[in-house]
């Protein structure tokens, strides 16, 4: 064996290593859990609720869930402001999450569940109801990941 074809063998099987720890942490990353996924600060894109923009082309708000199960919505428009928090847990087969209201500036909210079904595509989350698109209370909010 010639020291080139060692050397030849030697990087192949480097490179071989490296790609083998790349695809090893996508997997891992692709396979994580909805819950995992949805721990962070997320911006609010847009909010459409039964094909109105309650707060405006352009809603300014945050929500965020903690790994403890935990969660926080401030949303604000022009003329119009929401913010409620509790606990959330996960339904992974169904895509879904129960949202427990501890309180709301909405007094109606406080002490509800709500469940939503939850959408994720890279850094894009879409929270929804189980109403169809465009009828009455239909709410879908579309987030992006601040974090």
């Amino acid at each position: 064996m010639t020291k080139n074809w060692i050397r030849a063998v030697s990087a192949a099987a480097a490179s071989l290593a490296i790609l083998a720890a790349a695809s090893l942490s996508f997997a891992q990353t692709a396979a994580q859990p909805l819950t995992a996924q949805l721990v962070g600060h997320w911006r609010l894109v847009s909010a459409d609720v039964g094909g109105v923009e309650p707060f405006g082309a352009d809603p300014q708000g945050s929500l965020f869930f903690d790994a403890g199960g935990h969660y926080s919505v401030v949303v604000v428009g022009p003329t119009n402001a929401i913010a409620y928090f509790g606990e959330y847990t996960v339904d992974e087969a169904a895509g879904a999450a129960t949202m427990h209201v501890d309180a709301s500036t909405r007094q109606s909210f406080a002490g509800r569940d709500a469940r939503r079904l939850i959408s994720l595509s890279g850094d894009r989350l879409i929270v929804r109801n189980d109403k169809p698109a465009g009828s009455p209370g239909a709410v879908a909010l579309t987030w992006q990941r601040a974090n």
